[in-house]
């Protein structure tokens, strides 16, 4: 019986010590974004910058998606990571899924290995769908300095014939 406690008491700890992290976001254009409530202004300066793109992917009929920013991350524990976050609208009667295909940056492939999006957005609904690109040893993580380029892929679990492909690019 005490075999089975140790490895979740193990990974209770794990997961204790990996909420007292400090984690900064950087925003690809140079402005970065404080995840800490304790750090001092003048420390906020140096180590987040924020920047907001708020650019229109696609309006019509069925969806309107938006992509509001891409951030940078750096977290001790966890590595270096990038957020492309959109806010999604279904105009649809039935749910949509978004996800993310054909990704670059800085004219290079990203490896699908490190890449996670896939948001449900329900009739009606709005969602924030975040593409996750993560750090993982052995694999080129990209430095995002010229281009970001994607595929928005849309597609409807219930209705198979439905599916939307838009293209995403942003300079730097």
């Amino acid at each position: 019986m005490k075999k089975f406690y140790y490895p979740i008491a193990m990974l209770m700890l794990l997961l204790l010590l990996a909420a007292c992290g400090e984690t900064t976001e950087e925003n690809v254009n140079g402005k970065v974004e404080n995840t800490e409530t304790e750090q001092t202004a003048e420390e906020t300066k140096e180590d987040e910058k924020v920047n907001e793109i708020n650019q229109v992917i696609v309006d019509n009929e069925n969806v309107k998606a938006t992509l509001v920013k891409i951030v940078k991350k750096e977290d001790p524990i966890w590595g270096k990571s990038i957020e492309v976050i959109f806010d999604v609208e279904n105009k649809r009667q039935d749910s949509i899924e978004v996800q993310a295909r054909s990704v670059s940056a800085d004219g290079r492939m990203v490896d699908e290995t490190l890449l996670v999006m896939s948001q449900e957005v329900a009739p009606g609904k709005s969602a924030t769908a975040k593409l996750e690109i993560q750090e993982f040893e052995g694999y080129e993580f990209p430095e995002l300095k010229e281009n970001f380029e994607m595929t928005l892929h849309i597609f409807s679990w219930d209705q198979m014939d439905y599916q939307e492909d838009h293209p995403v690019k942003v300079t730097f």
